[in-house]
């Protein structure tokens, strides 16, 4: 799984969006699609403790991405029926876009780890995956051998490049295009925060979701490099070794699941992605034509509710 890098993508997809898009999508569409997946399924990975019983799974990574299990919640099939009830609901474009595109972002990218995502569920059941780093979260381990884990191998490696890639579009974090290009599409959203926050306070808002994923990504590499004291082949360290080899580190056994070549997952992520964006620019003219009529009609009912009213 990742961990930061979650939170720089939202960023990313707000910065690198279509030519048509720019100032059109939502980014609380955009956030609240990429942080479905985890959401949904994460909260019993690592379980919890209620007067000395544990609660959550006892196959943690069969549960967050397989079948039987929760890895539904981790595909674009499962994201497409969202999207679409979404859209359904409301009728909004901006948001429908934005939620897609953000989902997306989290599906594709958790194929890098050693037990993937089901791209093609639920067509196929064999997930797919890069294996770029091992997948940690056990009973015992939790989210702290997760994180020293993440953090001691390749996975620290995509928190920083996606954090480059923001850095490299660092004007989707400056105050003249929250105001022009993020808070249009969200106007109500944005105003209605704007009763509680004076503006400084709703950039601060925008932003703290990539301070957010800065901060994590430090607190934790520190923690796994100077404060955890692990005991590795019964040896009492001081800090986590790091290992950058593919599939590491070495000191940890990677979970995995049933999965089709590795090879194929990353032309397989990246043919969806396309396939995901190409899908969104054709239907982007549909849906606004079908927002305006969907509008007009409410508009038309109530006025009609007015009228009824006074008479």
């Amino acid at each position: 799984m990742s961990w930061a890098a979650h939170q720089f993508e939202i960023y990313a997809v707000q910065a690198h969006l279509p030519k048509k898009m720019i100032g059109k999508v939502s980014f609380w569409g955009i956030f609240l699609g990429d942080f479905t997946p985890d959401f949904l399924s994460k909260f019993w990975v690592y379980g919890f403790e209620f007067n000395g019983t544990r609660y959550g799974s006892d196959i943690p990574h069969q549960w967050h991405r397989g079948w039987p299990g929760m890895g539904f919640t981790h595909t674009l099939f499962f994201g497409v029926i969202l999207t679409l009830l979404i859209w359904g609901w409301r009728r909004n474009r901006a948001f429908t876009i934005g939620y897609l595109l953000g989902f997306a972002a989290h599906a594709l990218t958790d194929i890098n780890d050693s037990v993937g995502t089901m791209l093609l569920f639920p067509f196929m059941a064999l997930n797919w995956t890069m294996q770029t780093w091992a997948y940690a979260a056990t009973v015992d381990g939790g989210k702290y051998l997760d994180a020293a884990a993440y953090y001691s191998s390749l996975g620290l490696v995509m928190d920083l490049f996606w954090l480059v890639v923001v850095l490299f579009s660092w004007r989707v974090l400056t105050r003249d295009y929250w105001r022009t290009t993020v808070v249009p599409p969200d106007a109500r959203i944005w105003a209605f925060l704007g009763r509680a926050l004076p503006e400084r306070g709703l950039l601060a808002l925008y932003r703290s979701i990539f301070f957010y994923g800065v901060c994590r990504m430090i607190s934790w590499s520190l923690w796994a490099r100077l404060v955890a004291e692990p005991v590795i082949d019964g040896v009492k360290r001081v800090g986590f070794p790091i290992d950058l080899s593919w599939t590491g580190p070495w000191w940890l056994d990677a979970r995995s699941l049933p999965h089709v070549n590795p090879w194929l997952a990353l032309p397989a992520a990246l043919a969806l992605l396309v396939v995901v964006y190409w899908a969104a620019i054709k239907l982007w003219e549909p849906m606004g034509r079908a927002e305006a009529r969907f509008r007009r009609r409410k508009l038309e009912e109530s006025r009609r509710d007015e009228v009824d009213v006074s008479d």
